[in-house]
């Protein structure tokens, strides 16, 4: 197959294969992400009110940014349209962490187990960092920030696959994981048990073992869906 020649005939680059401008964060991101970090961390609970002329107020913005952050946090699961139309952060229930679950569970120990086919034995750097910072928050007792370390390393892990719509896929899925297992540890604290387990399954990829990976990452997820499920069960 002939290659493509992206240049000018004299030979300059073409304009379309220059990087785009880097884009300052809108009041829109600035507001979005601050919401999520307090929904992520507990700072606003599930079943919160999410009003748009207070939070207007307490960020010093109008609005127009608060609306379209909250239309944005709707899109990832972590608010929803309550019966007046109005937004609140989302409450789980059983029907979320079965679904939610599941869809990891089919897709995420797949992807670890082409991570490890397609690189072998060998060190993961980042997914170690990832693993120490957690232990790190889980020994000073800061869990606010588990959950996103978590994630975190679960990311490094998922996308070492390099299939673009595996890793799409799971991203869509963080912030709510991250969600619902930071409710459920305020509610069951396991993070030290899930650290021991995030710890078998790295070392598992780091000897190239795929099977053993992928089967450590299934049985991990499945034990999460267990465990939330049953503190949420006894929450009601």
């Amino acid at each position: 197959m002939p290659s493509i020649d992206y240049e000018t005939p004299g030979g300059v680059p073409s304009p379309m294969a220059l990087p785009p401008l880097v884009q300052p964060a809108s009041r829109t991101d600035r507001v979005r992400d601050a919401l999520r970090q307090a929904i992520l961390d507990g700072a606003l609970p599930p079943g919160r009110a999410l009003v748009e002329r207070e939070l207007a107020e307490m960020y010093g913005v109008s609005k127009t940014p608060v609306r379209e952050a909250l239309k944005q946090l709707r899109a990832t699961g972590l608010v929803e349209m309550n019966a007046y139309q109005g937004v609140s952060v989302r409450r789980p229930d059983d029907r979320l962490v079965r679904e939610l679950y599941t869809a990891r569970c089919a897709a995420e120990p797949e992807a670890v187990r082409l991570a490890v086919e397609l690189h072998g034995a060998a060190p993961h750097a980042r997914a170690r960092r990832a693993l120490e910072d957690a232990a790190a928050l889980i020994g000073a007792g800061e869990t606010q920030g588990l959950g996103i370390a978590n994630r975190r390393f679960h990311r490094e892990l998922y996308t070492a696959c390099d299939n673009s719509f595996l890793c799409a896929f799971l991203d869509q899925l963080q912030d709510l994981t991250a969600f619902v297992a930071g409710l459920g540890w305020r509610l069951q604290a396991t993070f030290e048990e899930e650290a021991t387990e995030h710890a078998a399954i790295l070392e598992a990829m780091e000897q190239g073992d795929a099977d053993r990976a992928e089967e450590l990452t299934r049985a991990h997820i499945r034990k999460a869906q267990r465990t939330l499920a049953g503190a949420l069960g006894a929450e009601k």
